[in-house]
């Protein structure tokens, strides 16, 4: 049996302590059915173990995902991945020590580091923008530049945790100009190009990876509103979300490998490496303008995240709240596609983090293109403190966003009862970039690296 090359992946996706989830599509056969095939070995060891044999179904679109258990801590692992043809079940599918794997994708994966670890170092950004022209003959490759820029730093002996693609992993819609992606088959066709570039694929296929999403998955500025009247659209959308950027993360509850037939009643979701913790937001599919007021999450998100934030054993962590489109600061045009447009939920947010002496919350975010980092302080409790980072884009080919466009001084807007005062906003980059940022010592350093 030969064991072929993914047509696109691999992914490392969600890993823990003791476990790692891959990802990788394979390519239809005219006569037999398709399977991902994989295998794992700790590193320097002489033989792989049993490999594990998974579907790639046509419904979503060749693509599979394998769990490893039982790993230890900390450690390095190499892996190989493939697909093979065959007819039956993966439980009927002959593997032995003949098989040839020469053609298969390999690479290392560490598995997190114990609960107790100070320090994790993590790439995020957002926005990658690939445009399509002459009917989808020529793609804008340029958007893989950042990626190539990460792995040279990986290559160079700077280690990095893992990835957060944080929204606009694809731009179905090409500004709403040029054909927008309206059909399932479209969509995937979008995340074959996307995925498969070389740089990109090459730091998936070595970093664990986390993603979720924003407006461009599906269509600009994006809400549930729109559902009702373009419901086509929507399921072909998330449809193809799934398959490409939900399934190799924590939100999938995945119970072995004979099948994914389970459908995701949510796409937020929460992991964490030492004691860095994270809740990644879905802040489009449960968002409604129509509701009054406004709801950005729905009220079982806002209870899971108020849950997530006290936890037991959180104190003393780093507390990462991933949100596609900014938290804070406000754009000076009042955008009601930002959190500004959803004050009640924001101020919600902010008074439990006050009222319950929550230490160490970072808000993540991209969208706008450009980035920069400060605080939130309250006037009122000396001891509110909150970060927001905002990453993007990785690339974005025309205008950037400004400094002038956004309020980086003063009090937030709709502070209830209280003063929020933004604080401690430096330099705010309108360059493609990517953000690195690492914890330790009760410290957050964030560096920010342009494209090249």
């Amino acid at each position: 049996m030969i064991v072929k090359k993914p047509t696109i992946g691999p992914i490392i996706g969600w890993t823990t302590t003791n476990s790692t989830r891959l990802w990788a599509r394979g390519e239809m056969s005219s006569q037999s059915r398709t399977f991902g095939i994989a295998r794992i070995r700790k590193s320097g060891a002489a033989a792989f173990g049993k490999p594990k044999v998974f579907k790639m179904m046509p419904v979503f679109d060749f693509t599979g995902i394998v769990d490893f258990d039982g790993l230890a801590t900390n450690r390095s692992y190499d892996y190989q991945i493939g697909y093979i043809h065959a007819d039956g079940e993966p439980n009927d599918i002959a593997v032995g020590p003949n098989d040839d794997w020469s053609q298969a994708a390999s690479g290392a994966i560490r598995t997190a580091v114990s609960n107790a670890t100070d320090s994790t170092t993590f790439i995020f950004g957002s926005c990658r923008y690939l445009l399509r022209l002459f009917g989808g003959t020529f793609f804008d490759g340029r958007g893989d530049k950042c990626f190539r820029s990460i792995n040279r730093q990986i290559e160079a002996g700077k280690s990095v945790d893992l990835l957060l693609m944080i929204g606009d992993q694809i731009y179905a819609d090409d500004l709403d100009i040029l054909s927008p992606d309206t059909q399932t088959d479209e969509f995937l066709s979008r995340y074959r190009k996307v995925f498969g570039q070389k740089h990109l694929r090459e730091l998936m296929g070595r970093v664990p990876t986390y993603m979720t999403l924003d407006d461009h998955e599906i269509s600009d500025d994006w809400h549930q509103d729109r559902a009702k009247e373009e419901s086509n659209l929507f399921a072909a959308a998330i449809h193809a979300y799934q398959c490409y950027q939900f399934v190799h993360g924590p939100g999938f509850k995945f119970s072995g490998i004979a099948d994914r037939s389970d459908t995701p009643q949510k796409l937020w979701y929460k992991f964490r490496h030492g004691k860095s913790s994270f809740f990644v937001m879905d802040t489009r599919t449960e968002r409604y303008t129509a509701f009054e007021p406004g709801q950005m999450i729905s009220p079982e998100q806002m209870d899971s995240l108020k849950q997530w934030l006290t936890a037991p054993g959180q104190g003393a962590n780093t507390k990462f709240i991933v949100t596609s489109v900014p938290f804070f600061p406000d754009t000076r045009s009042g955008s009601e596609d930002k959190w500004s447009g959803f004050t009640e939920q924001r101020l919600e947010i902010l008074d439990y983090i006050r009222t319950e002496k929550i230490a160490k919350c970072v808000f993540l975010s991209g969208d706008v293109h450009c980035s920069m980092a400060g605080q939130l302080k309250c006037a009122e409790d000396p001891n509110f403190l909150v970060t927001s980072v905002v990453s993007s884009s990785f690339f974005w080919p025309y205008p950037q966003g400004q400094a002038s466009g956004f309020k980086l001084r003063g009090t937030l807007e709709n502070g209830g009862g209280h003063t929020y005062k933004l604080s401690g906003f430096g330099k705010v980059y309108s360059e493609d970039n990517f953000s690195r940022l690492s914890t330790g010592n009760n410290k957050l350093k964030v560096e920010f690296f342009e494209r090249n």
